[in-house]
């Protein structure tokens, strides 16, 4: 399938701040107000605040067709250039009856944000539109202590260029957060861990290309439970399969039965790979019963044991910086990813 490609940015181009999700910004608007600035700062561009961009987390929660109506508007707006959400949440897929198909599929823009924005990424998807995984204005621009260099690159190429290349593995990661509600963390870094590097499971020869599908495992297991804005299953066929995990830190049992239920309905031979990020760990003083670090490995282990059981031998990459941990590397969802396991490198084009 050939996917539409938006426009590449160019300093002083518009660009829309919306809160398809959450209402975040209204009660940490320091955090808000930081990312936003960084947008002008880092990147050179003209954000523009639309109406859900500050609202109430009880206004978006009553109002969904409110935050649909901010997407159509951005969309159809010729001034507007891209679209970048403030922050994620848990209720995106109430908004999707009010989107506007045909307004959107006739003016491709680059979105960017993740997590419960998976459900407009899917969305975009299914309209054959290339949108950009990562990136919300709250997490990534306002990161406390300054923005990742590994961040900005990836996000300048995601917005300025028509060809990512080839990505690398960050040296460092955090999945550690700082109170929002204390001002002054916006001045502090998050404690960084050393990185391992990806990890290869059932390594192949030469090269697998596909194109990206994927997001945030539990909107997508939603997803798999309501089947109302999912792709035929047939379009899905050597695509390659990009997943994270979010702050709710789903269990092993809960992430096995995710893969068993993509292998119970046919789809996990569908894909010729399968990319895994770095799973978040830890929220706040939040901690996995198990610890963080055995956390990790079972996340790992039952991905593993679910393709074990199912007989399939389809390539894994672990330790992906994207999704919920930082720093992040922006992924091209529609895009092409060329995998060569010889090299162990991995281009998305």
């Amino acid at each position: 399938m050939i996917f539409k490609r938006p426009p590449i940015l160019k300093p002083g181009d518009k660009v829309a701040i919306i809160s398809p999700s959450s209402g975040l910004s209204h009660v940490f608007p320091w955090v808000y107000e930081q990312g936003f600035h960084r947008i002008k700062e880092v990147f050179g561009l003209d954000p523009v605040e639309f109406p859900t961009a500050r609202q109430t987390p009880d206004y978006l929660s009553k109002n969904p067709q409110a935050r649909a109506e901010d997407i159509n508007a951005a969309f159809s707006d010729p001034s507007i250039k891209a679209i970048i959400a403030t922050i994620g949440g848990t209720d995106q897929i109430r908004i999707l009856p009010f989107l506007n198909k045909e307004v959107i599929s006739a003016n491709p823009k680059i979105f960017m944000g993740y997590s419960d924005c998976t459900n407009l990424h899917l969305f975009l998807w299914n309209l054959g539109i290339v949108s950009y995984y990562g990136g919300s204005v709250m997490t990534q621009f306002a990161m406390g202590g300054g923005m990742h260099e590994y961040t900005i690159n990836s996000i300048k190429k995601a917005l300025f260029t028509t060809l990512v290349g080839e990505i690398f593995p960050a040296p460092e990661w955090s999945d550690a957060d700082l109170d929002w509600g204390d001002p002054q963390n916006l001045n502090k870094k998050r404690p960084m861990y050393p990185s391992e590097g990806w990890q290869w499971y059932n390594n192949q020869n030469g090269i697998v290309q596909g194109q990206l599908w994927g997001g945030c495992l539990e909107v997508l297991d939603l997803h798999l439970s309501v089947k109302r804005y999912l792709p035929n299953f047939d379009r899905l066929d050597d695509m390659i399969l990009f997943v994270e995990t979010s702050e709710e830190m789903p269990s092993e049992g809960f992430v096995y039965r995710f893969f068993a239920a993509l292998a119970e309905l046919g789809i996990i031979k569908k894909f010729k790979a399968i990319l895994m990020a770095y799973p978040k760990a830890q929220f706040c003083s939040t901690r996995p019963p198990e610890g963080r670090e055995a956390f990790i490995v079972n996340q790992q282990n039952a991905v593993k044991n679910a393709l074990r059981d199912y007989n399939s031998n389809i390539p894994v990459v672990f330790n992906m910086n994207f999704g919920h941990t930082d720093p992040q590397i922006i992924i091209p969802n529609g895009g092409i990813a060329s995998i060569d396991f010889e090299r162990k490198s991995i281009i998305f084009n």
